[in-house]
């Protein structure tokens, strides 16, 4: 299976069965997909609400995973008990991930690459 072939398939087992069923490298594929269509469409607010603080370490993981180390820091920040200025994290992590700062589409497939 090609990498772009791995990936599409994540992408659609996890929109089909969710996160947590997935295996850990379609879970970085599906969970950098998912926070790139709420950060886009509906804002950060709206992964958080669907996934609540228990998961954003997943979400942290699979960030630093592809090597989007600022992006991680800043949900692992937003997520950490007494962080102040939450709201301005938020919009941050918001803007990372809609401008993919740190990683592409090829970041992706790079990791994909070394995992399969």
């Amino acid at each position: 299976m090609s990498p772009d072939d791995f990936i599409e398939k994540a992408i659609e087992c996890g929109a089909r069965d969710g996160l947590y069923s997935l295996g850990p490298v379609e879970q970085v594929i599906f969970a950098v997909s998912e926070a790139e269509v709420y950060c886009d469409m509906e804002g950060i607010d709206g992964l958080l609400d669907r996934y609540r603080n228990e998961a954003m370490e997943i979400f942290v993981s699979a960030f630093s995973s592809i090597g989007a180390v600022e992006i991680a820091e800043t949900l692992k920040a937003i997520t950490s008990p007494g962080a102040s200025g939450r709201e301005e994290m938020l919009a941050r992590a918001n803007e990372l991930i809609t401008v993919r700062r740190q990683y592409s589409y090829e970041s992706i497939r790079a990791f994909v690459e070394r995992k399969i």
